[in-house]
């Protein structure tokens, strides 16, 4: 059997005979466990309430232009069909 390595064999776990080591973890500290959670929100970059508005806004916008669209289409395949179907009589 061929062994195969990465073309960086400096990259941890591109050789077969290092697997990756995987651990099962339990909790064994729930409070610890909420007061990290707690620290990752605060490093998260909210958006502002008007970028919120905004992309809203826009969901709106583009769910009212493709509606229309789609009733417009619609309405074209609905002319042809009745026009294939009055000839074909």
């Amino acid at each position: 059997m061929v062994e195969r390595r990465s073309p960086k064999p400096e990259a941890e776990g591109s050789s077969p005979s290092a697997p990756a080591n995987i651990e099962h973890v339990i909790m064994k500290n729930p409070i610890k466990f909420i007061q990290e959670v707690k620290q990752e929100a605060f490093k998260v970059s909210w958006p502002t309430g008007k970028e919120t508005l905004q992309g809203a806004l826009m969901v709106f916008a583009m769910a009212v232009v493709m509606s229309l669209f789609f009733l417009l289409l619609d309405q074209v395949l609905k002319f042809f069909l009745e026009l294939l179907l009055k000839v074909s009589i």
